[in-house]
């Protein structure tokens, strides 16, 4: 039950995965969080069914991967495999760095009851439930919301959109969205396994030259499969059973499966033009579409909301300037159009090797250019020339910036140090000395204040040889969302650097 004009620290419209997570780290933060529900399940196409190991860590700090394990799919590899089976390329899915597998897949239904179960217990987050917003006016630090039966008006400084925008939303916020390219329709299919039947637990891409297909397993019985409608084809005939039949028969006999769900939807290649206006925001599928190929839907969303959160948590709890929380589109918007294009590029791959394939033509002669230095260029880890936009290092630029650290550090007794655990969301100041040695009295002091943590007589950084090396010659200061702010050097100091931090966030 909400009252009117009940005060919270952040409203959070749209409770499907994206939205539950972002209230479960609003509360981590000691947020007061409404979290308003749609109930609506007719966007089932778009609901995300994998999330890789950075989103793993993310929910293992706010204590939820471990409620959710028992729910959680492990493919054995990830792979592209010609219609006859023969294998293009195979990626076996092993833990990371930072200990979880590199990709996860679900059940979507059974892990946002899960979530919202989570987020209904959590003191923090008060659940308004079956409240379609068909209007809202925005006031100073306050929201009026309409349904079709009741207003309500609540007390908030920020408010966050994370399902797809209703068209009034995006009107009232002046949003428009670029086309970047991609528009296919796709024919999505969930089916359940009858005892004794079996699929390969895989997340697999069908290099068909007909009709581009993957399936990915959910579960021990769960699959979903997608197929991509050719010119011509009609929404109402690829529903039809028959057909659905006859696209899996390949796999599966009609008595080996039950259909639990199907329906077609427009995948598209999309990108809001701002992410934000004032303190407003959008994320995940709010502010964008990514095609279907290299499923980094709910990835992409979850960056949005760990580099919104915490610089709304500096200004709520710790009194950072107002301003810091415009670096949220001007740090997510490219990145995002990236996410895009490198989607879109993947699937130009997919498609140029099935063409290939038919013609018996060479990959390499075939594949698109914009693919071929992602099939077979040597991409490299660091850019020359780098300049990350946003809270970064503004005194000098180097190739860590913006970097996300390892989860793991040791110290010089060799003793390990979980960062998500001991440092949380917090800034954090790493050293191979003492770093109380090269900062002034008062620059700790106002370090501290911000719950800045202090790691020194670090001696490495698991997995990472090259931040390893760094520490040897220079002090690594680390964002909340575990995004390096910068790395000093002989030519900057340590003081300098905290000085260009505090004078950015306070």
């Amino acid at each position: 039950m909400v009252n009117n004009n009940e005060s919270f620290d952040i409203v959070i419209v749209g409770s499907g995965l994206l939205g539950q997570i972002c209230a479960l780290l609003c509360s981590k933060f000691n947020l007061k969080t409404l979290l308003i529900s749609k109930n609506s399940i007719n966007e089932n196409a778009l609901k995300e069914i994998s999330f890789d190991e950075e989103t793993a860590r993310l929910l293992d700090s706010i204590g939820i991967y471990s409620k959710i394990n028992d729910l959680i799919n492990k493919p054995t590899y990830t792979d592209l495999v010609t219609t006859d089976s023969t294998i293009v390329q195979r990626s076996p899915v092993i833990k990371a760095k930072n200990s979880f597998p590199s990709l996860m897949t679900f059940i979507p239904a059974d892990l946002e009851e899960k979530m919202l179960k989570s987020c209904s217990e959590d003191p923090n987050i008060t659940v308004l439930d079956n409240f379609i917003i068909s209007h809202f006016e925005s006031g100073t630090n306050s929201y009026s919301l309409k349904n079709a039966n009741s207003t309500i008006k609540v007390e908030a400084p920020f408010l966050i959109f994370s399902d797809e925008s209703d068209e009034f939303v995006n009107k009232k916020l002046n949003i428009n969205y670029d086309d970047l390219g991609y528009a296919r329709e796709w024919l999505i299919v969930d089916i359940s396994l009858k005892s004794g039947d079996d699929l390969e637990n895989v997340f697999r891409q069908i290099c068909d030259p007909i009709r581009p297909t993957s399936y990915v397993a959910l579960s021990e019985i769960r699959y979903r499969f997608q197929f991509q409608l050719l010119t011509g084809e009609k929404k109402e005939d690829m529903c039809s059973i028959s057909k659905v039949h006859d696209l899996i028969s390949n796999w599966l006999a009609p008595h080996q499966y039950n259909i639990e769900y199907l329906t077609t939807f427009e995948f598209k290649g999309r990108c809001a033009n701002n992410f934000q206006t004032e303190n407003i925001f959008l994320i995940g599928k709010a502010a964008y579409q990514i095609p279907p190929y290299a499923a980094q839907s709910l990835n992409s969303g979850i960056r949005d909301l760990v580099n919104l959160i915490w610089k709304i948590n500096l200004i709520t709890n710790y009194k950072a300037k107002d301003k810091i929380i415009y670096s949220y589109n001007v740090e997510r918007n490219a990145k995002i159009r990236q996410t895009i294009k490198s989607s879109i590029v993947l699937g130009q791959l997919i498609d140029s090797i099935s063409v290939a394939l038919q013609n018996n033509t060479p990959l390499e002669e075939a594949i698109a250019p914009e693919a071929r230095e992602q099939a077979f260029g040597k991409m490299s880890k660091f850019s020359d020339d780098v300049n990350e936009p946003g809270i970064y290092n503004s005194l000098a630029h180097d190739i860590y910036t913006g970097q996300r650290l390892a989860k793991n550090l040791r110290d010089k007794n060799n003793t390990l140090i979980d960062m998500d655990k001991n440092i949380g969301f917090n800034f954090s100041i790493i050293s191979k000395n003492n770093i109380f040695d090269h900062l002034e009295d008062d620059t700790v002091s106002k370090l501290k204040e911000l719950d800045c943590k202090f790691l020194c007589n670090i001696q490495e950084i698991d997995s990472d040889l090259n931040l390893t090396e760094v520490l040897t010659s220079g002090d690594i200061i680390v964002r909340p969302d575990m995004k390096i702010f910068g790395v000093s050097s002989e030519k900057l100091t340590i003081e300098q650097m905290c000085q260009d931090l505090l004078s950015q966030i306070t």
